[in-house]
Order: C-alpha cells, then structure tokens, then sequence
C-alpha cells in the first residue's frame, strides 16, 4: 500500500487541478464567512479604519463584475502562457522533463490565485441588493451589500496583480537551462539521500557472514499487468515473508518495464502455496505507465544525459549545454563515492533473512551517468576535453577506489579518441 500512496501522491503533486482546486474550495469557504460576518455584525465597524471605504450597490456590482470578469479572461492567458513554455521545455530539453514542470508550484499558485479570485467575486456579487424592488416581486427584499466581503475582494484583487508579475518573472526563468539543471540536481541529491542506502528491513552488515537458505526458490510470481516498475512496498513484503517464514528474491528493480506474465520475484518453499499468496507478493509492487523518480534515480540520471545528448546533436550544437550536465553529474559521482551502497540482504527486527533485493552497483551508476553520455561527447572536441576534465577533478575529489576505477575508463576512452582525431 505504501508504494502506491507513493506514486499517488507524485501524481497529485504533478497534477495542474490539485492546488488549485483546494485553493478554489478556499474561496468558496472565505466568500460564506466574509458574508455571514457582514450579515451578522454588520458594517459600522469597518468605517473606524482608513483603508476602507463604503461602497454602495451600484458601486460593489460594478467592481465586482470587473474584477470577476478581468481575473477569468487573465487565468485564461496564464494557462496559456503555462503550456506554451511547458512546450517549449519539452521540445528543447526532452518530454520526460514535463513531470518537473507540471510539479511546478509556482504555475499551479498562480492560476489557483486568479481562479479562486473569480469565483469570489462571484459569489459575493450574487448577493448584493440595492433599494429598488420590483412591484411584480411578493417578498420585499432590502438593499444589502457586505462591506467586508467587498474590503476582501479587493485584497485578493491586489495579491492576483502581484500574482501575476511574478508569474511574468517566472516563466522565462522556470525555462532557463540553469534553473532546469539545478532543480534536476536538488531531486538528484534528495533521492540519493532517501534511497541509498535503501532500508528493505534492516541492511545486513557487509562482514556479517549471509546466512544460508532453508530452501531453494520454488514459488514464482509473475506480474498480471503490463507497465513500469514505479515503487516497492518493502514493509508489506517483509511481513508476509515473516508471516510465511519464507525469503522473497526482487527480480525486478524500480524503473524496470514488467511485462504481463513475466517474473518479478521469486518465494522459497512455502507449506503451502496458492494464487492467493502470489497476489499478497504483487500487491507490495507498484507498476504503472511511466517511470517515476519516487524509487527510481536512474530515472533522475537519464534525465540529465538526456538534455546533454539534445544539446550535442547536430540540430542543437550547444555544447555548453551539455558541460552544464556534465557539471552536475559529475557532482553526483562525488556525492556516490562518500556513500556506503547496501547489500542485497534485508533483515528483519529478528535479523532474520527476509528480502533478497536486485543488486545496484557502481557500476551501474557510471554505466547510466557517463557510458550512455561517452558516443555523443565523443563527436565533439569541447565537450570530450570537458569531461575529461571533469572526471579527474571527480577521481581527486573521491576516496572510493573501485568507483575511481570505472570511471577512469570513459576518460581512457575519450583520451584515446582524441588522440585518433589529431
């Protein structure tokens, strides 16, 4: 359950309706009080204050229809504005970006300000009453019109205009390159933070000698959907292995493609086995229709090799992109090489042997950041001088050596290509 609520909550925080919505619920609930105040205690208090002045009926309809009127046609323009340079962004720098931008809170506070503004008014509008009633009407109603409700209304009119010239601000910086790298390297530094070492149970210390297995593994699950491996609830699944007394083997990791009916993890001899157990296990993954970075860091990483190959194909020729990349992934080598990878063994509270996970090594780590990279800085002269540069500044920075050793071999690489073209 934990894996899903995890990618639930991704989706709410990269949804446009979320923030906006609570913010437009907000403004339903602000609009009834402000209006059952000015019905209850009246508005002979406000006239003490000189901010405020009192509006009669014609004057409150007029500024509230502009106001409503003014703040519906500008949240019209700034989703607008939003999807041309969500646009943008994605043609230049890559469509697995989009979820950054969507997240963006920014973006989602500012059409929730302006829509939540209109729908104010609104409500407040329908309620104003002048003095002049109809013959034809049977019920005699009097002039109403809620001075606080129309103080506030103006309030969230002066918020909606500084709203919007930091929006102005906020779109041509959200696109800028700097800003795109370095919130990809904020998310880098966080999951490296959250994930590794991963807590599947408590880590079985390196010295501390694996304990042998009762049985072999008989029990397979298959996946019964087809997507991306988006998250792992290792809490349910460490409870049916104690539950079982058995040993569950991850065959798959998250931002793996699963496909139906293929396996995903493997359970020791259980007494008994039926299809029932086999859906407890499925139940702890969480697979979806894209990969996500709630688990997943490579996800993070190829996002960052991706701007950097955009930037070096001929169509694009920004090498200076592309070192920017190289920059940030080479300070995620340095973040690695000062931390401790786990082991694939997870125990639980009895240091009992509960989760064999798939192994994520270094090597995996350099074969994502800088392999996937090394074909295309090798076409460019700058760029391969810069990430050669860059990775033994890394080497120098690092006291890993088996780190130190893999990466020195995209740097002979390059070196050697570059002996060639001269």
């Amino acid at each position: 359950m934990k894996a899903y609520l995890q990618q639930l909550l991704y989706r709410i925080k990269g949804s446009y309706w979320f923030i906006p919505s609570l913010m437009v619920l907000s403004a339903i609930v602000l609009s009834q009080v402000t209006i059952w105040i000015d019905r209850t205690v009246g508005n002979a208090w406000l006239q003490q204050y000189w901010f405020t002045s009192m509006n009669q009926p014609d004057g409150a309809r007029a500024l509230l229809a502009t106001v409503a009127g003014s703040m519906i046609t500008v949240a019209g323009v700034t989703f607008s504005l939003t999807i041309l340079a969500v646009s943008h962004a994605t043609s230049h720098f890559g469509p697995r970006l989009l979820d950054n931008f969507m997240r963006d809170r920014g973006n989602q506070i500012t059409l929730g300000t302006f829509v939540a503004t209109f729908l104010y008014c609104l409500l407040v509008l329908r309620v104003v009453r002048g003095d002049a009633v109809p013959e034809s009407w049977e019920l005699s109603v009097e002039a109403f019109v809620p001075q606080l409700s129309l103080f506030v209304s103006l309030v969230l009119t002066i918020a909606s205009v500084g709203e919007l010239i930091y929006f102005i601000h906020h779109v041509p910086d959200s696109i800028h390159i700097s800003t795109v790298l370095r919130r990809l390297a904020i998310d880098m530094s966080e999951k490296f933070d959250e994930l590794y070492p991963e807590t599947l149970g408590q880590a079985l210390d390196e010295e501390q000698e694996v304990p042998s297995l009762s049985s072999d593994f008989l029990h397979t699950v298959r996946s019964d959907v087809t997507g991306y491996l988006q998250g792992i609830d290792d809490d349910e699944l460490i409870q049916f292995a104690k539950e079982q007394s058995a040993v569950v083997r991850l065959i798959k990791r998250p931002g793996d493609f699963v496909r139906r009916s293929e396996i995903i993890a493997e359970v020791t001899r259980m007494t008994e086995w039926n299809e029932e157990h086999a859906k407890k296990v499925r139940h702890g993954f969480a697979i979806g229709y894209s990969r996500t970075p709630t688990q997943d860091v490579f996800f993070i990483l190829n996002e960052f090799v991706e701007v950097a190959t955009r930037a070096l194909s001929p169509g694009v020729n920004d090498p200076f992109t592309a070192m920017q990349c190289i920059d940030w992934l080479s300070d995620g080598l340095v973040q690695l090489s000062q931390r401790k990878l786990p082991t694939r063994y997870r125990m639980d509270e009895q240091d009992e042997l509960r989760i064999i996970t798939t192994e994520v090594t270094r090597a995996d780590f350099v074969q994502s950041m800088l392999w996937q990279l090394v074909p295309y800085v090798r076409n460019d002269r700058n760029a391969s001088i810069y990430f050669i540069e860059s990775m033994k500044r890394v080497i120098e920075i690092s006291n890993c050596k088996p780190l130190n050793e893999l990466i020195e071999e995209p740097i002979r690489d390059l070196e050697k290509a570059l002996e060639d073209e001269n």
